[in-house]
């Protein structure tokens, strides 16, 4: 079986991006550790598309044509995945998509190995309003998923008292957030809900917080992005105190848990973990087994094997299965940054995925 990887190696997401082909790769490592799959060791094709979501159509093309890969493991950013899918449907390959996202879609070639909203979001929304206040200014990077988040929280916010007073988006890569700290302040919200997507914009949006004054005890920022990989790398005051919801932190106490981190740092030489990183370990391992349990490694044949396999040593806590609709069940965690990590404060249990979370309904077709 050939994979290809398609990850942003480059540019401004390259840090988290590089640290979730990690994640896939150190998969990779283990299954030929035991033979390969189908008495033959999995071979990768790996593409940089440079940050940039049109350079993804390119990839999947590249990998699908001239790598000769059977499925593709990435993406990261929604936008670089609805880039990504009418490539996918037009080499009729598959697309195993890592992290979580806004829901809203289903679709017969894609595998969802990350949460959606109904598995995370809501019961982040119901702690924030329970320990943190009910006002809450939404601040975003400028694609689908910072956006749609924000009508996340009105919709499952509204049933909780809790109230938008304001939002604001920046582009990709923007380091210059003086503007939308003034905003913030003006609102006076009680609680900063962050989808600032990239290493650069994530530090400076939290450089500038901070330098207005404001920290977690006087307005905390509850975020959905900021992973062990951002918060590893911008100095521990900026973060200190804030918060985090994800399917896995690093910090879970648990022996799947604890060999993962350990094979991680001995493969890859990688010591960040985070729940995308996870979602990309999962995903190849599902296809390993998959291979193995249809006997062949095609796009039909690995497609029917997905949906027939479960994946036991998931750092998550729970087991890796994929539904009929293409997604997967998985617990959530609030967690405070304390010194450059993240300290889970409650588990919530795992929850089906509900695509369709908005009450939109899409038929999932043949493709």
């Amino acid at each position: 079986m050939r994979i290809g990887m398609q990850f942003s190696l480059t540019g401004s997401l390259a840090a988290v991006e590089e640290s979730i082909l990690d994640g896939a790769m150190l998969a990779v490592h283990e299954i030929n550790a035991r033979g390969g799959v189908l008495g033959a060791p999995l071979e990768t094709a790996v593409y940089d598309d440079g940050s940039k979501v049109l350079a993804s159509v390119h990839a999947i093309n590249h990998l699908c044509r001239a790598e000769q890969v059977d499925v593709v493991v990435g993406g990261y950013t929604s936008a670089s995945r609805l880039a990504m899918a009418p490539a996918i449907h037009e080499n009729r390959s598959l697309l195993m998509y890592p992290t979580y996202f806004e829901g809203e879609e289903t679709d017969p070639r894609i595998f969802y190995c990350g949460a959606i909203p109904n598995q995370f979001a809501a019961d982040y929304l119901s702690w924030i309003g329970s320990n943190l206040g009910r006002r809450i200014f939404v601040v975003g990077s400028d694609y689908i998923y910072p956006r749609v988040m924000a009508e996340v929280a009105r919709r499952y916010g509204g049933h909780l008292g809790i109230e938008t007073v304001g939002e604001r988006y920046v582009p990709l890569g923007e380091t210059r957030f003086d503007a939308v700290v003034e905003h913030i302040r003006r609102a006076a919200p009680d609680v900063v809900l962050c989808n600032v997507v990239g290493l650069d914009s994530t530090t400076a949006f939290y450089r500038r917080f901070a330098a207005a004054g404001l920290d977690a005890r006087r307005l905390p920022i509850a975020a959905t992005v900021t992973t062990e990989i951002e918060l590893a790398r911008m100095p521990h005051e900026l973060s200190e105190g804030h918060f985090m919801v994800a399917t896995y932190f690093a910090s879970l106490d648990t022996p799947v848990n604890h060999a993962y981190r350990s094979a991680l740092r001995q493969v890859r030489g990688q010591t960040s973990c985070h729940a995308a990183q996870v979602g990309a370990y999962n995903a190849v391992h599902a296809l390993g087994l998959a291979a193995e349990w249809s006997g062949a490694a095609d796009p039909v044949a690995l497609a029917r094997g997905l949906l027939a396999v479960r994946f036991d040593a998931n750092p998550e806590g729970v087991p890796f299965q994929l539904r009929d609709n293409h997604h997967s069940a998985h617990p959530a965690y609030v967690a405070t940054a304390e010194s450059g990590e993240y300290r889970i404060l409650t588990e919530f249990a795992p929850r089906p995925a509900d695509p369709w979370w908005s009450g939109r309904k899409a038929a999932l077709a043949l493709g």
